[in-house]
Parts: C-alpha cells; sequence; structure tokens
C-alpha cells in the first residue's frame, strides 16, 4: 500500500498506459479521479472500465469526463475533484495521441490537435494542481513522455514535437518546484503495446523496426510503464527529481 491515503489524477486513464497506471495505483491504496474523453475503453480487452474494475476491487475511483486540451475542463474537473477527495497528491499526465504524417503533409490543425492534447494538456493540468501542492507543502507529478522526445522518428513531426515539449517542461518544474517539497519527474516509454500503437504494430515494416530496434526480445506492455510510475509517485523516489526514467527494452543505448 505504497500510496495509502493519497489522491491520485490520472489523464488518459480509460485506456493502455493511463488504465495500467490507474489500476496499479488503486492496488497501491490511492484515491484515482480518471479524467478522460471517455469512460469506456475503444479495446474489446479493457473491460469492464476503469472505474469499475477500482471499485469492484475495493478501491476507489471515479471518472471526470475531460478534455485536457481545454484549459477551463481541466479547471472544472481539477475543482470537483478537489471537492470530492478534499486534496491532490499525485498527478499522472498519460493523455496522449499519436499521429503520423511527414511534415509537408502536416495541416494547421493537426498540429494544433497533437501539440493541444500531447503537451497544452500536460500544461494545463500541471497549472491546476500545483496550487493544491503548494498549499499540501509536497506533490508529485510524473508526465509520461516517450523516448520520440529525445530521439526523432521517421514521420511523426507533431508527437516528436510534443514529447520533447513534456521532456523540458517536466525539467523546468522540477527545478521550479523541487523547494517546495513537490518532485516532477518523467517516465520515457519506447514501444508499448497499446490501441494507439496498434495500428503502426500491424503495419510489418514498422512493427519489423521496432522490433529491430528493442534489445529484449519483447515490445512493452502497459504494466511496465506503470510500474515506473508507481516507483517515481511512491517515497521510493523520495530523492528523485527532475528525471526521465527510460522504459524502452534498451532502445536508445544503441
Amino acid at each position: 500500500m505504497r500510496l495509502e491515503n493519497d489522491v491520485a489524477i490520472v489523464t488518459g486513464a480509460s485506456s493502455g498506459i493511463g488504465r495500467a497506471v490507474a489500476l496499479t495505483f488503486a492496488k497501491e491504496g490511492a484515491k484515482v479521479a480518471c479524467l478522460d474523453l471517455q469512460l469506456k475503453s475503444r479495446c474489446e480487452d479493457e473491460t469492464p472500465d476503469t472505474v469499475q474494475l477500482v471499485n469492484d476491487r475495493g478501491g476507489e475511483a471515479i471518472f471526470i469526463k475531460t478534455d485536457v486540451s481545454k484549459s477551463a475542463d481541466v479547471k472544472a474537473g481539477v475543482q470537483a475533484i478537489i471537492e470530492k477527495f478534499e486534496k491532490i497528491d499525485i498527478l499522472v499526465n498519460c493523455a496522449g495521441i499519436f499521429v503520423r504524417n511527414e511534415i509537408v503533409d502536416v495541416s494547421d490543425e493537426e498540429w494544433a490537435h497533437v501539440l493541444g492534447i500531447n503537451l497544452t494538456g500536460y500544461f494545463n493540468t500541471c497549472r491546476e494542481v500545483l496550487p493544491m501542492m503548494k498549499d499540501l507543502g509536497e506533490g508529485r507529478i510524473v508526465n509520461i513522455s516517450s523516448i520520440h522526445g529525445i530521439r526523432g522518428t521517421s514521420t511523426a513531426v507533431t508527437y516528436c514535437a510534443s514529447k520533447g515539449g513534456v521532456e523540458n517542461l517536466t525539467k523546468q518544474l522540477a527545478v521550479e518546484y523541487a523547494p517546495l517539497n513537490i518532485r516532477v519527474n518523467a517516465v520515457t516509454p519506447g514501444t508499448i503495446q497499446t490501441e494507439m500503437c496498434q495500428k503502426f504494430l500491424d503495419t510489418p515494416h514498422l512493427r519489423a523496426e521496432y522490433e529491430a530496434r528493442t534489445l529484449l526480445p519483447r515490445l512493452g506492455v502497459p504494466q511496465d510503464v506503470a510500474n515506473c510510475a508507481l516507483f517515481l509517485a511512491s517515497e521510493e523516489s523520495s530523492y528523485v527529481v527532475g528525471h526521465s526514467l527510460v522504459v524502452d527494452g534498451g532502445w536508445t543505448i544503441t
């Protein structure tokens, strides 16, 4: 029960990595607020929904429909969480999308959409929870980034740019808020088998690339990321700040 009595926000909690994080945190004793655009995952394997599964297992979770790219949505969601649980100890930013397009084919709307969710969404949630964490005198923020924020990949300019922003947003907030006992870190995954990545994993040449670059004889699963997020959100990492914990099966060391 490493997170007993903690209140955690997890964005993108309905599916994939966010769902794994929410379930893992609840298992460790946290009350979890799941922020997402919809309650139910589109993946048939991810049933029942995250909130129901947490509550069925004896935990406590709530769902708040939230578009993280809209500051008004985030503000209302955070206020509802404070009214329900009276505090916020942990924020895990996980909501994200991955769109492949060569830069010359990226429209203004696509650029704004991806950056809005993947980067502005993180900014919005951090901006809303930090005042509460300052009042509490402590807090933990974990941003789910990507190795493509530190290393490029073809035809993914919007994703790479957004995750590069997440890497530096994490470091900047760590510098500013560590003196206030608020720790900000990132988990930086490689290829993880989620619904978001499935269409790329179903493309033979892309899957072959992912598998060839990953040193371990398997691709990652959401629980691999959730375990690292738990470490960074718990007291086990109490002297870790401004760090990007790479979880990529060895991709970036070659």
